[in-house]
């Protein structure tokens, strides 16, 4: 009888242990901060160009009491606007795959690369701007454990960036326009336009 009752008692215990755990899911402390300054490249007889250069810097802390040893995604998506269309397109997409452990103070962060992207004033008002950033968190599972953004996009956009990735035109309802060339590609035609010196004869 002893045994059952001792065996009783481990199985209760375990079936704390998994409810606990079930209880208290991984959660994460968010910080995202963007760096961006403008600079003058040129002006002609239609505008003056401004290249603006961003990078997005992102750390995560684990705030739950629970340990976490499986590994975890950050998923960060950069989007900009078209000025001349409005249209949005993903400049780009950085996934980093880490764990919390002790050693880094259950700590992780990661900037992004600098995204150049040329814009026009004057007679000539095209070219592009940054427009917001997306950060999915998911476990090893697949699971979105949290998620942050410089603008409110509700469930359905967050699943439609994450689908289509980079080099996809979109606008604001999330209609599928065509392929958005990233960087200057996308907006260069616009810079090059407005600096041009024009015909003097």
């Amino acid at each position: 009888m002893k045994n059952i009752g001792l065996i009783s008692s481990m199985v209760l215990a375990s079936t704390l242990v998994a409810s606990a755990q079930t209880k208290f899911p991984l959660r994460v402390d968010i910080d995202v901060s963007t760096k961006k300054h403008r600079e003058s490249i040129g002006a002609g007889m239609d505008g003056e160009v401004k290249v603006e250069k961003i990078s997005v810097r992102v750390k995560l802390r684990k705030s739950s009491g629970q340990p976490w040893t499986e590994p975890v995604t950050a998923e960060l998506y950069v989007i900009g606007r078209q000025i001349q269309t409005g249209y949005y397109g993903v400049l780009d997409v950085m996934k980093q795959e880490f764990t919390f452990d002790k050693e880094n103070d259950n700590t992780f962060e990661f900037t992004s690369k600098q995204f150049s992207i040329p814009q026009t004033s004057g007679n000539i008002n095209v070219g592009g701007t940054y427009e917001t950033y997306l950060l999915v968190i998911v476990d090893h599972e697949g699971n979105i454990v949290d998620t942050r953004s410089g603008r409110h996009i509700k469930d359905e956009g967050i699943a439609f960036i994450r689908e289509l990735g980079p080099k996809t035109l979109f606008d604001r309802d999330g209609n599928v326009i065509g392929e958005f060339k990233p960087n200057k590609a996308g907006f260069a035609a616009a810079a090059a336009a407005a600096t041009d010196p024009g015909d003097d004869n």
